[in-house]
């Protein structure tokens, strides 16, 4: 539950970020990296394929529907879908390897960029011309690239950190009920329980 709640504040921040920050930037190539995606990447690689699956559509739909919107809503839901499933998918090849959790994940965030602009010339995007995506691709593919380890170890850490606190807590209740003295173990199990009245 507690990676669920960290997993969607991630979304949301990266989300907020990207419209309020990140695009506004003056950014040299004419892109900007996409924060969305490299959160999805690394959520889904630390997840399962439905996660990874679920968490990309939520995140891309709200890409879709937040302002300036995109051209059709639903394009980066299914795109940021279609990564996060794959990502899943792959987690089981990583290992404990860094090295390969990282070059994995850099080239799912390339993909991602492919498959979104991909995406955006089937259906008729009309901001995404050839001439558009000749000059802007490499670039935004060159910043997802370089951001990519970053926004991985972030994640990395958040999640490994919220798993974590769970024995914690369970080792500080069982402490607890190891420090209760018989009496006070009896006296709590004669209390009668509030849900069933």
């Amino acid at each position: 539950m507690r990676r669920t709640v960290l997993a969607a504040a991630g979304v949301i921040a990266a989300l907020v970020l990207q419209l309020t920050v990140v695009n506004r930037l003056p950014w040299p190539g004419g892109a900007t990296p996409d924060l969305v995606l490299l959160v999805v990447v690394a959520l889904g690689l630390y997840g399962s394929p439905a996660t990874g699956a679920v968490t990309g559509f939520l995140a891309g739909l709200g890409l879709d529907i937040a302002p300036p919107g995109s051209y059709l809503i639903g394009e980066y839901a299914l795109v940021f879908c279609l990564v996060g499933y794959g990502c899943g998918r792959l987690r089981g090849l990583l290992g404990d390897s860094v090295w390969r959790s990282i070059g994995v994940a850099m080239l799912a965030a390339a993909a991602g960029e492919a498959l979104a602009s991909a995406v955006g010339k089937l259906i008729g995007d009309p901001q995404v011309t050839w001439s558009a995506i000749r000059q802007a691709l490499p670039v935004a593919i060159a910043y997802d690239v370089a951001l990519m380890p970053f926004v991985l170890y972030l994640v990395m850490r958040v999640l490994t950190w919220a798993t974590a606190l769970g024995p914690v807590n369970q080792l500080a209740g069982a402490q607890l009920a190891r420090s209760r003295s018989p009496a006070q173990a009896r006296a709590a199990a004669a209390l009668p329980d509030r849900k069933s009245t």
